[in-house]
């Protein structure tokens, strides 16, 4: 799971926002929405250092295991700082993970 979380991150810094709603099928946020959560941010993302800490919690009552993620984002000024990527991450059958982008907030 955090090596499919570290390649959507990645893509947010390079501002591959197209290749994000692709990887998310779009369910969510809108490349635009993307875009604009950041730029307003007004810092550039940094890459993740090595060790990151998720806040992973389980769904219950899903076809599917799922788990709702909030993922910390870093910056060139801050570090790491109080903006946050909101996810949905559903592993299916074959146990492949699928990610959606819910939210691009700070805390």
């Amino acid at each position: 799971m955090e090596e499919s979380i570290r390649h959507l991150y990645s893509l947010l810094c390079n501002c591959e926002y197209d290749k994000v709603h692709w990887l998310t099928s779009g369910n969510r946020l809108s490349v635009e929405e993307m875009a604009w959560a950041i730029s307003e941010y007004g810092e550039k993302l940094i890459p993740y250092p090595e060790q990151v800490n998720l806040d992973i919690i389980e769904i219950s009552n899903s076809a599917l295991k799922s788990w709702s993620v909030t993922a910390p984002v870093y910056t060139h000024v801050e570090g790491l700082s109080d903006l946050s990527i909101e996810l949905t991450v559903t592993q299916n059958a074959q146990g492949k993970f699928t990610l959606s982008l819910d939210d691009i907030r700070v805390l």
